[in-house]
Parts: structure tokens; sequence; C-alpha cells
């Protein structure tokens, strides 16, 4: 959870005391709204967006006050919250056309994950019930936005989608290219996507895109194999937690 707050606001406070705990909140929530309104903040605006989503409940607020931010302020992350808001339509009216703008706001910003949001749109979720646009997707658009989201924003999924894209090929956005898919599956690997580690092995083994290579196809399917393991105990730690 994004909170936070300036040193000592929290110093003292007794965690298993609901007194003590209303009271840090509560401060908190002054706090965002002095810096969000009185000094103009962008951070102290998102802060408080994220006070309202996570500690309130308040989704209306929240989508306010991201919305605001990122109209006004140019905050890029308040961007991608406004923009899965109104992808989703949560605390306002579902609209997919004022979604992408968000997203592709938020990218422009430098808010990368913004960018794979926008880019994964414009791919083109047609089937999906939630994207109903007024425009049709443009995957060629879609493609730049991930390789965005992969390069300048070293986002794993961003990666992957990417290098997906091109092992298969796109209809009106791209050919099949082995060699780009498999530089891409690589850099989704080493960022941390089980997905790229497993189609790097595959490709290795299969000499698609790069020299056959029985020892390193065996090294990343190793890695790959290594992420599931950790990924199901963090998912019984989880499931532990909630019994």
């Amino acid at each position: 959870m994004p909170l936070g707050s300036s040193a000592g606001v929290g110093a003292g406070v007794d965690l298993k005391d609901s007194e003590d705990v209303k009271v840090y909140l509560d401060n908190l929530g002054i706090e965002y709204r002095f810096g969000c309104y009185h000094e103009k903040n962008p951070k102290s605006c998102h802060l408080l967006a994220d006070y309202w989503e996570a500690i309130k409940k308040d989704f209306s607020k929240a989508y306010r006050t991201y919305e605001t931010n990122c109209l006004d302020y140019n905050h890029g992350h308040s961007c991608a919250k406004a923009g899965g808001y109104r992808y989703f339509g949560k605390a306002c009216q579902k609209d997919p056309d004022m979604a992408l703008d968000f997203f592709k706001k938020g990218c422009g910003l430098g808010y990368h994950k913004a960018c794979m949001s926008a880019g994964l749109l414009e791919i083109g979720s047609q089937d999906d019930k939630n994207y109903i646009r007024t425009e049709p997707p443009n995957p060629k658009q879609g493609l730049e936005f991930l390789r965005l989201g992969c390069e300048e924003g070293h986002i794993a999924e961003s990666c992957y989608r990417y290098s997906s894209a091109f092992l298969k090929g796109m209809e009106n956005a791209c050919e099949k290219n082995f060699e780009t898919a498999f530089k891409y599956s690589v850099m989704a690997c080493e960022l941390g996507s089980m997905a790229g580690c497993t189609n790097t092995a595959i490709m290795y083994r299969r000499g698609d895109g790069v020299a056959k290579n029985e020892v390193l196809a065996k090294e990343y399917a190793d890695v790959a194999e290594e992420m599931m393991t950790q990924l199901k105990m963090q998912q019984q730690i989880e499931f532990g937690k909630d019994s």
C-alpha cells in the first residue's frame, strides 16, 4: 500500500491499539489533504487518492482525486489509476475511450505501467465486453506502447507481450520475427517473467531466432521452474494467512 507520511507522524503509534491507529490514519488524511489542496503537491494528491481508496473505501472521492491530479497536475500514476477506474466503471461511468486516453497520458508522463495498459487496449481486446470503444483498436500503436513499457519502463509483462506478438505475428501490426521475439523474451525473463523464461528455453531448444543450445535451454527452463516453485510457495503462504 503506497500510503506514507513525513518523518515523525507515526512515531509512538501502538499498532495494537485501535484508537491509536485510528488517530494515526486520521492524521494521515489531514496531512494529505493539506499537501494536495493547499500546497497543490501532485504526490500528496496521489497519496490522498490512495487514502480514499485503501483506508476510507470511498472510491468516488478516490476516482475524482486521481482524475484531477492527472488532468490538472499531470501526475502519470494518477492517470493510470483514473484509467483503470474508467475502464471498469468503478465509482464512475464506464468509458473505455476515456480510459485509453488516461493510459496514454500516463505513459506520456513517464509512468510506464500506463504504457502497457494502453498497449494492451490498442492491440485489441475486441472480444472483451469491457472494451467497447467508438474507434477500432490500433495494434501497431499498441505494440509501440508495449515496447515503451518494456524498454523504458523495464516492465516484464510488457516485454513478454511484445515478444509474443513477434513470435506469432499480428495482423495489421507486425510480421512473425523470431529474432525480435527471442530478444524481448530474454528481456522479459531477466525482468522476472516466468512465461518469458519458458519461451526463451523453448526457442533455444528449437533454434527459433537463435542458434540451438540445449545447455542454455535447460538453464532457462530451470529458472522458469524455480519461479513456479516460488509462486506456489507464496500462494500457500497467502492461503495460510486467509485460513
